[in-house]
């Protein structure tokens, strides 16, 4: 009766991992279906200094910040909307300069192999501090609360503003998987709006789950011939618009994005980071819709045990026969 039990108990577990497969890849059919394709429209095209390496690219009160890049020519600069630099410091020439924010009236600014951040003031330019970190910085983003930090893999880390310690490190996944070579950041509400290196597109990432839930082909606003790859989103928050540049770009744009096509994941990114198959039959999409197959399962299973004519039946189990057909009644006699 224990073997019984135990091939019985084995087939059960068989049909209700059979029932949960769906749902362990159900949320990854869940953020293909999430993911929103924008387009971008141009309001406005100014000048931008074709000689800027740019690395980091923020806006705030009216003027947008650049952090620009290479060594021996890094610097921190400020720069009206008609692209005329008004300020610029140099940085150390073996400072390879990187991503920009700023974060309570001061600008941070990352640099790619230093391991440190530099604070200025954002009236003065001047440096009042610094922060250490380990790893490469890439680009960096300010959420009122904490900074928001890439370092060029598909990880993002979370960083208390007051001493740059890692609060939480968040993985990002576009189409399931792992989207790496994050690069300049603009953070905006609970999303964040990434470059990834030489990629066309800007993705845009909900900073709860780290799914990709928006993409936006920017491939229409690069020079010909191009010569540098995207890589400046900066955004002002009192016109609801974006100025996009990159890297020696000659031009800067203010931009909105809009629609273009809702739940649709075979978006083209100007380049390969992944695909998946949304096709098959449709899952479960609630808990109790998931409660209502397990218990039909474990129901329809027990009645086959009890009442069932198949192996193990509890006729079969009590040693329950027909009688012999000898003893049968068969009607009258001819």
């Amino acid at each position: 009766m224990a073997n019984q039990f135990r091939l019985i108990w084995l087939i059960f577990s068989v049909i209700i991992v059979a029932l949960l497969s769906p749902f362990l890849s159900s949320s990854e059919v869940s953020d293909l279906a999430t993911i929103t394709q924008y387009e971008i429209e141009i309001l406005n095209t100014e000048e931008h200094d074709n000689g800027a390496f740019t690395q980091g690219f923020l806006f705030h009160q009216g003027k947008l910040y650049e952090s620009t890049g290479q060594l021996n020519e890094s610097t921190l600069r400020e720069v009206n909307l008609q692209g005329d630099v008004l300020r610029s410091v140099n940085l150390s020439s073996e400072v390879f300069g990187e991503g920009l924010t700023v974060h309570n009236n001061t600008l941070v600014q990352l640099t790619w192999k230093s391991g440190v951040a530099y604070i200025w003031d954002i009236e003065s330019l001047t440096l009042v501090g610094n922060f250490d970190y380990q790893d490469e910085g890439w680009g960096i983003c300010s959420d009122g609360n904490n900074l928001v930090m890439s370092n060029g893999s598909s990880d993002l880390t979370i960083r208390n503003p007051d001493d740059f310690s890692v609060i939480q490190t968040l993985s990002v996944t576009f189409n399931g998987s792992p989207l790496p070579e994050l690069n300049e950041l603009e953070c905006v509400g609970d999303l964040v709006y990434a470059n990834v290196w030489h990629l066309k597109s800007i993705f845009i990432i909900n900073m709860t789950s780290g799914n990709v839930v928006g993409t936006i082909d920017a491939s229409s606003l690069f020079p010909e011939p191009s010569p540098g790859v995207l890589n400046g989103v900066a955004y002002d928050s009192g016109n609801n618009t974006f100025w996009i540049t990159g890297k020696n770009w000659p031009t800067m744009y203010q931009v909105i994005f809009q629609q273009i096509d809702e739940n649709n994941s075979g978006v083209d990114t100007g380049g390969e980071v992944g695909n998946s198959d949304n096709t098959g039959f449709k899952l479960p999409s609630t808990v109790e819709e998931f409660t209502l197959i397990l218990f039909s399962g474990f129901f329809a299973l027990l009645t086959y045990m009890l009442w069932g004519n198949g192996f193990f039946s509890l006729t079969k189990s009590r040693g329950v026969d027909n009688p012999p057909a000898a003893t049968m009644y068969h009607g009258e006699q001819e």
